[in-house]
């Protein structure tokens, strides 16, 4: 018996899995932690195709995370443009 490969990206792609990371967060008052959760799942989606389909810059895209204070606008940009 073996070792089993395992790939976290199918993990990091399950909204349902993402959503309670996100609640969870949320209910302990982790604002940072949703954002942390937020920024691994957009780089397990394309940051490229997804900044087009959100119909933002790139450089908010990054920014937006690099600061780690990506205004509710652009998270609902981000969010509405995974789906």
């Amino acid at each position: 018996m073996g070792v089993e490969a395992y790939d976290p990206t199918h993990a990091l792609l399950d909204e349902d899995r993402i959503g309670r990371a996100i609640w969870e967060c949320l209910k302990e008052g982790d604002s940072e932690g949703v954002i942390e959760i937020i920024q691994i799942h957009l780089e397990a989606v394309n940051k490229t195709q997804l900044a087009k389909e959100a119909d933002l810059p790139k450089t908010t895209l990054y920014h937006s995370f690099r600061s780690k204070n990506p205004t509710i606008k652009t998270l609902a940009k981000l969010v509405h443009a995974c789906l």
